[in-house]
């Protein structure tokens, strides 16, 4: 982060969010699976189910970093626990097959939180509408320190299907195509939100105030210290489609050349749904209420977050090559150049990830005729840099842009790299 002092963000260790542990702080991300396929003796089918997990990104920064204040500690994952699978052989050429995946999709946040006021435009139209006289006493500044909020939901039970066919009408040639439906989760858990000292003096002081905010979209004040309950979250895994080609150039060299859609767009925003109202939700929304002009949106209800995300769809492609050094050795090399699900206007830390490549280097081996042992390393890497205004999720200068926005008029740069390892074992009976 620059500005006319730079700050480090940093990200302590990689977490991982999963069933009954909740956020578990792990030395690197694991993601462990298995398969199996059967083809009865004499018939042209195969039936197969797998366990796999198909998301999982967490992180956790230290509380005193800055840039826990968009994710402290975060993480999604989406786990496929059964999937029943059949494959059919149409003819020596045509081969299809589906499955109906069974997941349990998790979601955990815990960010400290920054005032819903980021300029002191919005804060004088703020005394103004609800203490023109002083008589509140109430003492607001830009990037007052809110508190911490916390947020674990889950859905045991997502359901997804895919389809799949594979074509191969010459011994150096195949063709294949997947299609993968949305996989719809309704989440719900627990949340807890523990104020600042100052800030809580305020919300003591508005109730004071219950009936001026009920006039500009506001509600009670409970003047807690803490507040909990239960919240809930709709989230759609985007559905995808992808189709490649793989070509056998010589007898020891093939090449796979692939092209994947995914439907970002279906996360316009995240809506978190609370089962009571929040004195920083209240705050909020008459901020917003005041500032709807400037903004054009309604980010806020005492009792509902709408988190802004306005992902976009992308088409990336990704070439493979592989050479076959002997029986039993292989060797193999990839590259995938992928693009921002996140526009510009929207990208922050919460989700660090903007244009990435993708470089990895295989190689498998064949023990016998019925046993393999394949490895793959990956390095990923990719940055942002997010100019002062330039992002309404980050860095906004725009009066009113309360949710969320805790760098206005910053200047943020990060890079993310990963390495990623592969290890899978297979044995035919």
């Amino acid at each position: 982060m620059q500005g006319e002092t730079s700050r480090p963000i940093e990200i302590e260790s990689v977490s991982v969010y999963l069933p009954f542990f909740g956020h578990v702080e792990l030395p690197f991300l694991m993601a462990p699976g298995y398969g199996f396929a059967i083809r009865p003796k004499d018939n042209n089918y195969v039936f197969a189910n797998s366990a796999l997990t198909l998301q999982a990104f967490g992180y956790t920064r230290d509380e005193d970093n800055i840039g826990a204040f968009n994710g402290q500690q975060f993480g999604i994952t989406r786990i496929a626990y059964f999937n029943p699978t059949i494959a059919l052989n149409l003819s020596d050429e045509v081969l299809i097959g589906g499955s109906i995946g069974f997941s349990w999709q998790g979601l955990g946040i815990k960010n400290r939180t920054r005032a819903v006021l980021h300029s002191l435009g919005e804060i004088d139209a703020l005394l103004d509408a609800l203490d023109p006289d002083g008589a509140l006493g109430l003492d607001l500044s830009p990037y007052t320190d809110v508190g911490t909020l916390e947020m674990e939901v889950q859905d045991p039970l997502s359901v997804a299907f895919t389809l799949g066919m594979l074509w191969q009408p010459l011994p150096w040639f195949s063709w294949g195509l997947t299609y993968q439906s949305p996989g719809k989760a309704r989440m719900s858990g627990d949340f807890k939100i523990s104020y600042s000292d100052d800030f809580n003096a305020n919300m003591l002081r508005l109730q004071r105030a219950q009936d001026l905010l009920a006039l500009v979209d506001g509600g009670p004040i409970s003047g807690d210290k803490q507040q909990s309950g239960k919240v809930e979250l709709e989230y759609t895994q985007p559905q995808w489609i992808a189709t490649g080609i793989s070509l056998l150039l010589t007898p020891q060299v093939r090449m796979n050349l692939d092209v994947k859609w995914i439907d970002y767009s279906v996360t316009e925003q995240l809506e978190f749904q609370f089962d009571r109202n929040l004195d920083y939700l209240t705050l909020s929304s008459v901020v917003n209420h005041l500032f709807r002009g400037n903004v054009g949106s309604d980010y806020s209800e005492p009792d509902e977050l709408r988190l802004p995300r306005e992902f976009q769809d992308v088409t990336d492609w990704s070439v493979g090559v592989e050479y076959y050094y002997n029986d039993a050795l292989t060797l193999r090399a990839g590259y995938e150049p992928r693009s921002s699900v996140i526009p510009e206007n929207r990208q922050d830390l919460l989700i660090p990830i903007g244009e990435a490549d993708l470089y990895g280097l295989g190689v498998g081996y064949r023990f016998d005729a019925h046993s393999q042992l394949d490895m793959a390393l990956g390095y990923l890497v990719t940055k942002i840099d997010i100019k002062p205004g330039e992002s309404r999720n980050s860095t906004s200068t725009i009066e009113g842009d309360s949710v969320y926005n805790p760098f206005r008029g910053m200047h943020v740069k990060h890079q993310l790299e990963a390495l990623i390892f592969t290890l899978a074992y297979s044995k035919h009976f």
